[in-house]
């Protein structure tokens, strides 16, 4: 009786079997290949609501050279002081002339910001940044949002 089971599924069965398995194969392959072409050639469709492109701002704005400040630092002793020259960019020309009509409103709220400064703050990298940072916010709380677009130190000395 065993024999014949194993002459019938060498007849047909045998057949059956690899038939099967190569048909799942290529299944396989078929559908793998598709996903591939999906991931890496197939290109999206633009979104329905793509908002217009903002029109280009210039790379470089109007530069405006401040005079150099001296301030003492928040230190204990009162002993220490910053000298720093600072430079303003700006994003366009009309802010720029309406920053040149302000220049008492710009050097006293940069005086304030340095004055509250420990050397601590100023002498590291990060502190630097971060007192670029802070100047940017009230510049622009002074000229108006999206007034100047950076500060540049040139000159930075603590003793």
């Amino acid at each position: 009786m065993a024999e014949k089971a194993e002459a019938q599924e060498k007849k047909g069965g045998g057949k059956k079997k690899l038939l099967f398995l190569i048909i799942i194969g290529l299944v396989l392959l078929g559908g793998i290949g598709g996903g591939a072409y999906f991931f890496l050639f197939a290109k999206s469709p633009p979104p329905e609501e793509e908002a217009p492109p903002k029109p280009k701002e210039p790379a470089v704005g109007p530069f405006l050279q401040l005079d150099p400040f001296i301030v003492n630092l928040a230190d204990p002793t009162g002993q220490r002081y910053l000298r720093v020259k600072i430079t303003l960019e700006f994003y366009n020309n009309e802010v720029y002339n309406q920053a040149n009509e302000r220049i008492p409103q710009i050097n006293d709220a940069i005086i304030m910001v340095l004055s509250s400064k420990t050397v601590e703050e100023v002498l590291s990298p990060e502190g630097k940044m971060e007192l670029r940072m802070e100047l940017l916010r009230k510049l622009n709380d002074l000229l108006g949002p999206h007034s100047v677009k950076n500060i540049y130190f040139t000159q930075f000395v603590v003793q």
